[in-house]
């Protein structure tokens, strides 16, 4: 007999790579409710409190902490242990006042950087864009949609929480900052030399240059997070 609906355990070692734990030590993990986020490119609430952060000693604690409303996520209470957060999310502890940062490590996987000043800005690559009834349609990375917002698919939005307001367009262009996240280079950031444009049988392509190399990564493993310098602060720091 089939099994019916979303299942609701996970294994700790059959956990995302993006769910940075240590797999032998627990047979179970939380899995990531259905969301914004890839189950693979999110880690649960309950994870980041208990085994990131360390604000909870077991999953009892981290659902009281919730419960009473002190963790925000983008400006916004999250009260579901299983909720997933991404990439450049803020997660803020109000008692201790104290904010995250979502970020990568050098093996894909979340981890969070405390931000030394408050931030209400993240960054958000547009992933489809199409035209509806109410007008050109954007989506992001996090599932955010935008009606009549300019940018096309690779460009970012810098975005301001929680109101959802757009603040910058940020074009994937030559010159560009951008962040990498995927690949033998994820977590490190770069510039674009060069645009190769995509064909049907090979997808566009992006030249990133540092100081002391070249190299090149597919458009799809880059987010843009800045024209000169990054759109935002913090960013300065990862």
């Amino acid at each position: 007999m089939s099994s019916k609906g979303e299942k609701k355990k996970l294994k700790s070692l059959n956990a995302p790579r993006a769910v940075h734990i240590k797999r032998k030590e627990n047979k179970w993990t939380i899995r990531t409710s259905a969301g914004a986020y890839k189950k693979e490119d999110s880690v649960a609430l309950g994870i980041v409190l208990r085994d990131f952060i360390g604000v909870a000693v077991n999953l009892r604690e981290a659902k009281e902490i919730l419960k009473k409303g002190e963790i925000k996520v983008n400006g916004k209470i999250k009260t579901e242990h299983k909720f997933g957060v991404g990439l450049f999310d803020i997660i803020s502890i109000e008692n201790q006042e104290k904010e995250y940062r979502v970020v990568y490590d050098k093996k894909r996987r979340v981890i969070l950087k405390e931000l030394k000043n408050k931030s209400n800005e993240k960054i958000s690559k547009i992933m489809f864009k199409r035209i509806t009834k109410k007008g050109i349609q954007i989506t992001t990375n996090e599932g955010m949609v935008f009606i009549g917002a300019k940018g096309n698919v690779g460009d970012s939005l810098k975005i301001k929480v929680p109101e959802g307001k757009i603040e910058e367009l940020i074009e994937l262009k030559e010159g560009a900052l951008i962040y990498i996240t995927k690949g033998s280079h994820c977590s490190e950031k770069g510039r674009i030399k060069e645009i190769v444009k995509g064909t049907a049988k090979r997808e566009k392509l992006v030249k990133i240059e540092q100081e002391k190399r070249e190299f090149e990564t597919l458009e799809r493993n880059v987010i843009v997070i800045g024209e000169k310098e990054e759109a935002i602060k913090d960013l300065k720091e990862i």
